[in-house]
C-alpha cells in the first residue's frame, strides 16, 4: 500500500471510529468531506499546541483587535 493511501485509509478508520462512537449515523457519501475537515482541523491543532506560551503569561480578559 502507498503511503497516501494509507494515510487516507487510516484516517477513514479513524472519522467512522469517532461517528461510530457518538453515535452519529455518517453516509458514505459524507465520508470525503469529513475526512477533509477533520484534517484540516487537526492542522490547526498542530498550529495551537506549536505556539509556546510562557507560564507568566497575563490572561486576556478582554478582546482588543
Amino acid at each position: 500500500m502507498v503511503s497516501g493511501e494509507q494515510d487516507t485509509s487510516q484516517a477513514e478508520t479513524q472519522v467512522r471510529v469517532m461517528a461510530q462512537t457518538i453515535h452519529l449515523p455518517l453516509p458514505d457519501a459524507c465520508l470525503p468531506g469529513v475526512i477533509a475537515n477533520t484534517q484540516l482541523l487537526n492542522g490547526y491543532v498542530d498550529l495551537i499546541l506549536g505556539f509556546d506560551l510562557p507560564d507568566d503569561c497575563a490572561p486576556a480578559y478582554e478582546y482588543e483587535p
